[in-house]
């Protein structure tokens, strides 16, 4: 089977007793491989996920593919202020539950992507994000502006310390 690489992330390095937690990630396929180097490792992943000994296991040298549920939709409108209230089309649909964090792409000014912002109320056309924009004006999302979910990776080594490498992948089946 093959694969190909949608994005790399930052690798991390946690310790026996420091669980290390990876960049936010903004999924395009929701495939997320964790590979394991010289130490097993504890593994969980989700919008502020923190690994523990009760995590899922990584064995050393090992690598596995997790699957995060994918959730993008193109942008209409943007409502700054202390929160942001971000329109999707009218019969587009609003695949984003509240507790989902979220990462705004592709809208003008720049100022308006944020990364990795929590979800914290959601309509059949909108979410509302704990992102404060109230400085931001001028917003123009007509350039193909999307709300992706972001995940972070988070890792506890199973002694010592070891190094987590993290990408999102589309598994490709061979012919």
């Amino acid at each position: 089977m093959a694969v190909k690489i949608v994005q790399n992330v930052d690798r991390i390095s946690p310790t026996v007793s420091v669980a290390a937690t990876s960049n936010p990630i903004a999924l395009k396929s929701g495939y997320i491989r964790v590979a394991v180097g010289l130490t097993a490792a504890f593994v969980e992943t989700g919008g502020d996920p923190v690994a523990t000994t009760n995590s899922f296991y990584i064995p050393p040298y090992q690598n596995e593919v997790l699957k995060e549920r994918l959730a993008k939709q193109q942008i209409v409108g943007i409502t700054t202020g202390t929160s942001t209230v971000i329109t999707f089309d009218v019969n587009a649909g609003n695949p984003f539950l509240v507790g989902d964090y979220v990462s705004i792409e592709n809208a003008q000014p720049a100022g308006i992507n944020t990364v990795h912002q929590l979800v914290t109320a959601t309509s059949d056309s909108s979410v509302t994000i704990a992102a404060n924009t109230s400085a931001i004006v001028g917003v123009i999302t007509a350039t193909g502006a999307t709300l992706s979910r972001s995940v972070k990776v988070s890792a506890l080594a199973d002694g010592g310390s070891t190094n987590i490498s993290i990408t999102e992948i589309v598994q490709l089946v061979s012919e």
